[in-house]
């Protein structure tokens, strides 16, 4: 063990060492770690914690951590309890402490954008909060749910969807209440926004669609949040309507279609997201499933069919199956099957290898989740000549400050 002296003179060599490096090159390197140690260095000295602190090092080390896939953390709920598995290590899953109140012991996910979590409880208590800088935000509460006019029952469904509008440099909350007539033909769908910026929801046009199912939260893709939904019924229809994808554009507001690929429609269809593309994933009865992946957004002709996973004659067949996220070098992907299990699927032998880790709940959802500084503070935009002005101190800070200290 060392001795106090002997910490002081490596402690000594260590800021030597650093004060020779150009601050561009201390910054990539901290850029580059994950968020337990940016906190632990923002102690440093006061320019280490500046930096860390701005806006300009969260996107650079969000941008880091996307384009390598590093810092990536998969988020397991199982009733009130939050768990998270470091996708590195693939090791243990680690219960988190959640801000929010439990009743009937129940917690759900509404959505994941950036490395923050959107939670709520079955009391509609909402809060966007980072689990990794350990701050949270509890969104304003909307009123109750009453009996609709015009022949409406009481809200039939609900979902959500987090998102970022890069345009306006806000996370948006996007909530659907679906409600449905007493004769089962008329519906309504209300729609609502939350801004992180605005700190309120908004009320936006209705939604032309009826969802499917009525507990899955949006999936974030090309600045849009989707789900599964069928056009609007009507009374002369004997048969099942086509379910198709609609998505609602953040910085729009606004729902669209998406072109659907040329596949058998005779399947059940999910939604889902891998590797910055939207997906489909299409279950066959008895047959398997097929993963679709859209290319380029809202071009038809860029679907391709990524990889098939086939029933097994005597394995127990899958209910249903979802991909989180690729291996880091490509060759496998992590399905998350039945609630139960995590399994690695092999895209060139096509087979399944299940994945142990300790502590995994018996039953669960998964969500993967970037470990970030991303905060849930809202952002204060600023016009360019302030930006400029502001970009300027910053480099002429880093250009003296970090030799000053160190």
């Amino acid at each position: 063990m060392k001795s106090a002296d002997e910490e002081d003179a490596e402690h000594r060599q260590i800021q030597a060492f650093l004060a020779e490096l150009p601050p561009e090159v201390i910054i990539n390197i901290l850029s580059r770690l994950r968020v337990g140690r940016l906190l632990y260095f923002r102690s440093v000295a006061k320019p280490w914690r500046s930096l860390i602190d701005s806006s300009y090092f969260r996107n650079l080390h969000l941008l880091h951590s996307t384009h390598t896939k590093s810092n990536l953390n998969l988020i397991l709920r199982k009733e009130s309890d939050l768990y998270c598995v470091d996708f590195d290590s693939l090791n243990d899953a680690v219960e988190l402490t959640h801000p929010l109140m439990c009743y009937s012991n129940r917690i759900r996910v509404l959505g994941s954008c950036n490395g923050l979590l959107c939670i709520c409880n079955v009391a509609e208590d909402i809060a966007l909060w980072s689990p990794w800088i350990r701050k949270y935000r509890i969104l304003p509460s909307l009123p109750s749910d009453r009996k609709r006019d015009k022949g409406m029952c009481l809200c039939g469904a609900r979902v959500y969807g987090l998102g970022y509008d890069a345009v306006h440099d806000d996370y948006k909350l996007v909530r659907i209440s679906q409600f449905i007539g007493w004769d089962s033909a008329s519906f309504e769908g209300e729609v609502k926004v939350y801004s992180l910026r605005l700190n309120e929801w908004r009320r936006m046009d209705n939604m032309p669609y009826v969802l499917c199912y009525t507990r899955k939260m949006g999936i974030l893709a090309s600045g849009c949040v989707h789900w599964v939904v069928t056009r609007a019924p009507e009374p002369e229809m004997d048969r099942p309507a086509t379910e198709m994808v609609a998505g609602f554009d953040l910085v729009k507001e606004k729902f669209g279609e998406v072109p659907m690929p040329e596949m058998d429609r005779k399947c059940q269809i999910d939604v889902g997201y891998l590797e910055g593309w939207l997906c489909i994933v299409a279950k066959y009865e008895g047959v398997g499933v097929d993963v679709w992946s859209m290319k380029q957004y809202g071009v038809k002709e860029s679907w391709c069919k990524l990889f098939t996973v086939k029933q097994v004659q005597g394995v127990r067949r899958p209910k249903s199956i979802r991909p989180l996220v690729y291996s880091k070098n490509g060759r496998q992907v992590l399905l998350e099957q039945n609630h139960e299990d995590l399994v690695w699927f092999d895209l060139e032998s096509q087979m399944v290898k299940s994945v142990k880790i300790r502590g995994l709940p018996d039953l669960f959802e998964a969500t993967v989740c970037a470990e970030t500084l991303v905060s849930v503070d809202p952002s204060k935009r600023e016009d360019k000549e302030k930006e400029g002005k502001k970009n300027k101190k910053r480099d002429d800070f880093l250009a003296e400050g970090f030799k000053l200290v160190l």
